[in-house]
This record gives structure tokens, sequence and C-alpha cells, in this order.
């Protein structure tokens, strides 16, 4: 590959980010100051500043990020990623070592997450890949019925694989440091013995060609340590996982294509879907458990992101390469399992204020992703307190004061000139991307793929209203993971939930405590300043309706009205694991005393051959198999 010099193109266009995003910032304080009634100079109204220019910082970052992509997309790419680089090559030498697929597992849904293995192995197999890649599954499973139950369905899949046995089943007693832990004790056992490894999450999906693709950039380009796809949403099976679906696949092209564009060698690992060069992760990307106190002490939850910037620490470059087709994941199915999610990740993500703080040599870039990381849940409590101190200034306005929606009282044509430019820019701000998204999918010709142009402005109609209905809801959430986070709260590591069965169970009073709170401050509103009242309610309805808004969104995704690439043009991959996990889901799972006691037999059960047992045994035996029979 021709020497690739994108350091100094990276400089510039971050420079561009930064004078964009700060420009933007500076022109909403104003704004907002000129706004502010003079009765109310002291300090809520400086506090109150000060919290916007954090806020439209972060906000005006991810609105510029979602330009960057839009213009890199007009261009035909970004000519500097690897992806385009590649596509001027004249050819490459066939890959002669073994690749690693890795997928650590921890009480996961055992069928569904190793059909989805099973469906990319298949690929590979067709592909060609069969003698090149060894599959592990890295097992953080503790409940017996759920490891007996991986042992039995691995030992399955690799009796059917063609190359023999190559799919390798390991499970740890001591689940030490989560899942980087078990990462890190699959290096130690076997990782000299590989040049990349591909790291898959229990909900990933890959096509052969991706990883081929992802094997050739590491070998074109020995610089890199890791490169990080761009997974899509698939198999959304729920109101809520199609939204979150729907928005990914129309709004998410331009977001990953401007972050890649501004990150260029220093962006992000994502903890899956990605490509790693195994000696120099092994050599320079080890996680201490943090030694703090309370949220800073113990084993890192959120690794990813530290990993790729001691890997950048180290000389290698970290690339997103969103151009790389067929990497796919899931979404949590229900509202619930997604706030569930997000205390993990909350927490996660806090504590890397310790590494962000004492970590030293770290590039700069890898540390404001770090901080990005932090904002994107502190922003949370910020917008709470920020409501809460515009309400404030608001209810102390003099009696013949206007209301400026959702901030401040103004009292002048001035005010009221600067409140509404500020209103606009916010708005401009905040749905702006999802107007260059649609432009893009207009421009590329791909609204087709979302049921044709009126259907995809639809869709995107209804996501909009969901989202501004979800998002007080999430402010609250992630406000309360926060505290939770900062109080040292313990948290247990489970399992997601895949499908979305059982998640109604609890939904009705998850936000009853913050409904009564609400309605509360809704009354003294209402009672001390009610020309204040209709501003408060879009903040306070979806909050007051959240127990009937979860379970609505949990039901069943009938007639699938959000129309998504994948609906019009099929993923064999997808159609493939789609497929097995159907069937499935027909056979009811064998509980510990079935696998334990009458584990020689369970390959019988499943293949449906007279086993050795005789007597007794073999008609217990035959009752099992009547059990399970499809």
């Amino acid at each position: 590959m021709t020497e690739l010099r994108w350091q100094p193109v990276a400089y510039r266009r971050r420079s561009l980010l930064a004078l964009l995003v700060l420009g933007q910032t500076f022109l909403g304080v104003w704004l907002l100051s000129h706004s502010l009634s003079l009765a109310h100079a002291g300090w809520p109204a400086i506090l109150l500043v000060s919290l916007f220019a954090i806020l439209f910082t972060w906000i005006g970052l991810g609105f510029w990020t979602a330009v960057f992509g839009f213009v890199m997309l007009r261009r035909g790419g970004d000519p500097l990623s690897l992806s385009r680089q590649l596509s001027d090559e004249p050819g490459t030498q066939p890959f002669d070592g073994r690749l690693a697929l890795v997928m650590p597992v921890c009480h996961e849904p055992v069928q569904r997450s190793l059909g989805n293995l099973q469906a990319v192995y298949k690929d590979l197999e067709d592909k060609g890949w069969r003698n090149k890649v060894d599959v592990f599954v890295l097992s953080d499973s503790q409940d017996p019925e759920v490891w007996l139950e991986e042992q039995a369905a691995c030992a399955e899949l690799s009796a059917g694989m063609a190359a023999g046995n190559r799919l390798f089943y390991r499970r740890r007693r001591v689940n030490l440091n989560f899942k980087s832990g078990n990462i890190a004790d699959f290096l130690r056992r076997w990782g000299a013995r590989y040049r990349y490894m591909v790291v898959l999450d229990a909900d990933s999906l890959l096509t052969a060609s991706a990883i081929e693709r992802l094997v050739q950039l590491m070998e074109q380009r020995p610089q890199a340590g890791i490169i990080q796809t761009a997974p899509r949403l698939a198999r959304a099976d729920t109101r809520f996982a199609r939204l979150q679906q729907f928005a990914n696949r129309c709004y998410g092209r331009i977001h990953s294509a401007g972050l890649a564009a501004i990150q260029l060698g220093d962006a992000n690992y994502w903890g899956h879907n990605a490509i790693i060069r195994v000696s120099p992760f092994m050599a320079y990307c080890g996680l201490r458990r943090l030694r703090g106190w309370g949220l800073f002490r113990g084993p890192v939850l959120s690794h990813d992101y530290l990993e790729s910037a001691l890997m950048g620490r180290a000389g290698f470059e970290v690339w997103l390469e969103p151009a790389i087709a067929g990497s796919y994941e899931e979404t949590p199915p229900t509202l619930k399992d997604d706030l569930i999610r997000d205390r993990r990740w909350c927490r996660g993500n806090l504590q890397h204020l310790a590494p962000l703080l004492t970590m030293t040599k770290l590039r700069l870039s890898h540390r404001l992703a770090l901080l990005t990381g932090i904002l994107s849940y502190l922003a949370s409590p910020l917008w709470l307190a920020f409501l809460g101190l515009s309400g404030y200034i608001a209810m102390a306005e003099p009696p013949g004061s206007q209301p400026l929606p959702g901030l401040i009282g103004v009292s002048s044509a001035g005010s009221n000139l600067a409140g509404a430019c500020l209103i606009g820019l916010t708005v401009t701000t905040l749905l702006g991307p999802r107007f260059l998204a649609l432009m893009d999918q207009r421009l590329a010709g791909r609204q087709r793929l979302f049921g044709g142009q009126w259907r995809i402005a639809a869709s995107t109609v209804i996501e909009t209203l969901v989202s501004l209905l979800l998002a007080p809801i999430r402010m609250i959430a992630h406000s309360g993971h926060v505290g939770g986070a900062i109080l040292n709260r313990s948290l247990r590591w489970q399992g997601q939930n895949r499908t979305g069965a059982g998640t109604l169970a609890g939904a009705h009073w998850r936000f009853a405590w913050a409904a009564l709170v609400c309605a509360s401050i809704l009354a003294l509103i209402q009672w001390h300043s009610p020309n204040l009242t209709p501003w408060a309610l879009p903040v306070a309805i979806p909050v007051l309706i959240a127990p009937a808004l979860m379970v609505w969104l949990s039901a069943a995704a009938k007639g699938h009205r959000l129309i998504v690439p994948e609906q019009v043009s099929a993923v064999p991959v997808i159609t493939r694991a789609s497929a097995v996990n159907q069937l499935a889901t027909r056979l009811p799972s064998l509980s510990w005393f079935e696998q334990t006691v009458l584990s020689p037999h369970y390959r019988c059960w499943r293949n449906r051959q007279p086993g050795p047992a005789e007597g007794c045994k073999q008609r217990v035996l035959r009752a099992l198999v009547d059990r399970c029979a499809v």
C-alpha cells in the first residue's frame, strides 16, 4: 500500500470541527445571555449559562459530525480511509495464517448466540475459509443449566463443521475482570498462535466478505492495530427495536462516515465486530484493576475505548471503516432492557475519568473520546439541572414577563428576538442531522430500501416523535444511573435479554415513582406560575405516560411499518441465523438434571438414534426424545 500520511489532514479536520462547534456554542451563549432578564444577573444566570455552554457544545458536536459525514458521502467516501486505499490496489496475496474467531458469552440465550456463530462460520465455509479459522466460545456463565447447554450446543455445532474440530469451548470458573478478563485469559492461553482475532458479541453477525476485507486491510496496513466496522442493527422484532433499527440504518450512515473522517487513524474500538492484531494487543493493551475508591476501584467495565487508547499510545493505528458492509448486531428489544444495559455502560464510561486524568502519553484524540463517553451519560443530570434552574429563574420573573419556552422569562422585544433565534438554532442543531440523513438517502438513491420517498419520510416523523417522548425518560433514567454509579451501588454482570420475552414484568411500575414526582412538580408549577405549565408539559407528559409507553413499545412489531434495507434485500447470513434460531425456539431447553445425569445420551436425543442404555433407561430416553420432538 502506498504510504498514507493522514495525520496532517486529521489535524486540519479536527481544527475545523473545533472552530465550528465552539463558534456555534459562542453564538448560542450570546443569544441566551441577551434573552435573560436584567433582573436576574446573579449566580443563577451565570450557572445557567455555564450549563448551557457545556450542553450546547455537546449537541453541536453531534450536528457537525453529521455535516462532515454528509460532505464525505457526497464526495464518494473519504479518500484517506483504508477501504478507499485498498480499492486502489491491484491485488493482495492470500492470507496464509490462522484467524481466531472469538465470542465471549455470559448467561446469554444459548441457541440464539450460537446460532449466530454458526451462521457466521457457515458463511466462511462457503467462502473457502474453513481451514483458516479457529472458533472460540469463551464462557463466563456460572449457572449449570446455562453452561451445560452451551457445552452440548458447541459439541453439536462442532460436529456439523466441515473442517472438523475447529470449534473450542472454554469456561472460566473464576470470572476475573468481566469481558476484558475473559479475552485476556484466551490470549494468555492461545493468543500466540494467531496473527489476528475477530471479536464477536453474542448478538453479532459478520459476513465472510466483511471478515475477508478486514484481513486484507490488516495485511496491507502493518501499522493498523485495530480495524473497527460500523455494525448495522438487524433482527428487530419489537416496536422499540424496530425504531432503533430504522434510526441506525437511516441516520447512522452519515454519523459513522463523519466520525471516521474526523478520527482517521485515531478511531475507537467498540468491543466487537472488529479485527485486532494480536501481538501488539497482548503487549500493550492489558488493563489493570482500578486502585482508587468507590466507583474508581475494581475491574474496568468499559474496556474497549481504553484498549484503543493504549493501542494508539503504543504507536499503532485504530481505524473505523463504515464502508465495510456485512457487519450487524442486535439492539435490546425493549426500553427496559435498553436502560438496564445503559446502567452498566454508564458506570463503565464514568470510570474513564480515572485513566483520563492519570494515564500518560495518550493521544489527544483518544482523551477527547474518553471525555465524550463520560459526557454521553453525564449530560443527562446536566440537562435536568439546566431545566430545574431555568424553571427557577422563570418563576422568579416579574408578573408581567412572558415565558421563553422551557428556559427563562423575557421582558423586551430584543430579548424576544434573541430567544426566538436561540430556539431556531437549537431546533436546527437537534433535528438537522435527520434532514441531512434524508437528503443523503435521496441523493444516493437509497430511498427504495426504506419503502420509497413517502414511506421513509413518514417513518422519520414517527421515529422523531417517539424519540422526543423518550428523551425525558432517558434523561431521568440516566441521571439515576449516574447517581447510582457515584454512590457505588452494586452492579450485577449478567446476560442481556435478546428476544423481548418476559420483559413486561415490572414495566408498569418501573417509572411509577418518577411519574408521581413529576406530577407533584407539575402541580406546584400550576399553582405558583400557571403561565409556565404549557412549557413544562413536553417534559412532564412523557414521564407521566412512561409505564404505558414502555409496555406499548415492548409489543411485537406486527406488519413492520418501518421498512429497513434488510427487508428489501435479504442478507444470507441474517437469513441463516434467523432460520437456526426459529428452529431452536421450537426445542425446549433441557434441565440441569437431564443434561448432567443423562449427558452421555444427549447427542442420541438430538440425532434420534438408539442410545447405549437398556430397559428402564431406554424408556426414559425415549420419553425425552418425545419431549424434545419438533
